[in-house]
């Protein structure tokens, strides 16, 4: 059994390189359990790269006066003001932009920074992206903030077909081992409530970190050498020039691992997998090709690289 941190995840959504792995904490009650009601013109800013995804979706991105700095895609928005990391949103830039509500992932780090916020007539919509049944959650929550809940109810079950069909794909497929890795320096892992466990599963992969106690733990090397991962899934450097495609990396130092054996590790870009939203099943359909290529196909070169 793998043994629970202390430190643990705040978000997934955010490239785990790029924020640091921390724990998901349950989001306080004021932050999820009001009503909260968005209207035309209401004037958002947004903390979340998914979240980014799901207004697209949902049709309301020409609302958006403000993003986090990690919102990096889509290009249409990248001339909006920047108004800080998860756990230091701007205070004054958001007055300033006279924004009316910020849509964020939990952080315990910023809750103050967020209650202030409150105070000061800034409507806060917190998400938890970091599970699978947490990416639906929160779809459907901006879709109630924003009026417009049956379209993203719609679109909610649209994704759970389409992952159905996935599923399908992959049934009776040998269950190969699989470790997701989205930290390094300490190790991070994916284990289960996440929702890169249940697309590995899905696609006909066995998370080798199964018995973790949390979506996304510390762990030791050590104890995922041990498990032999059969393939290597490594999404934890964001970095300009980061190794990127079907390489063995670091992981090299351990040959005797069957994913090093059988030139089984992948470097993926966090953008292509860390961005848990409408993407879902674009996402499940790469760690397909990853896993069982005989019956999604190769990955191309380009879907190992940064999202344009």
């Amino acid at each position: 059994m793998i043994q629970a941190n202390s430190r643990l995840l705040v978000v997934v959504i955010v490239w785990v390189a790029l924020t640091g792995c921390r724990g998901e904490t349950a989001v306080p009650p004021s932050a999820t359990d009001r009503p909260q009601q968005g209207v035309s013109g209401e004037r958002i800013a947004v903390m979340a790269p998914a979240a980014v995804e799901i207004l697209l979706e949902l049709g309301a991105l020409d609302r958006v006066v403000a993003i986090g700095d990690f919102v990096l895609w889509p290009p249409t928005i990248q001339e909006l003001p920047r108004i800080g990391p998860y756990d230091a949103p701007n205070e004054e830039m958001l007055l300033d932009l006279e924004v009316d509500t910020l849509i964020t992932s939990y952080s315990e780090a910023a809750g103050g920074r967020l209650e202030r916020l409150e105070k000061l007539g800034v409507k806060v919509l917190t998400l938890k992206l970091g599970t699978y049944e947490g990416v639906f959650d929160s779809l459907l929550q901006v879709g109630r903030f924003l009026g417009t809940e049956p379209r993203a109810q719609a679109l909610a079950l649209a994704i759970r077909e389409r992952l159905d069909e996935i599923r399908k794909r992959a049934a009776g497929a040998p269950r190969r081992r699989v470790l997701a890795v989205v930290g390094q320096n300490p190790l991070y892992v994916a284990g289960p409530g996440s929702y890169l466990h249940e697309i590995i599963s899905m696609v006909g992969g066995q998370n080798v970190a199964a018995d973790a106690l949390a979506p996304y733990q510390l762990v030791s090397l050590e104890a995922m050498l041990e498990r032999q991962p059969e393939i290597i899934i490594d999404i934890s450097d964001n970095r300009p020039g980061a190794l990127r495609g079907q390489r063995l990396g670091s992981w090299g130092d351990w040959p005797f691992l069957p994913a090093v054996k059988q030139q089984q590790v992948y470097w993926v870009d966090p953008t292509r997998l860390m961005i848990p939203g409408p993407r879902l099943p674009e996402m499940a359909t790469l760690v397909g090709k990853l896993i069982h290529p005989e019956i999604f196909g190769s990955l191309s070169p380009e879907e190992f690289l940064p999202m344009q």
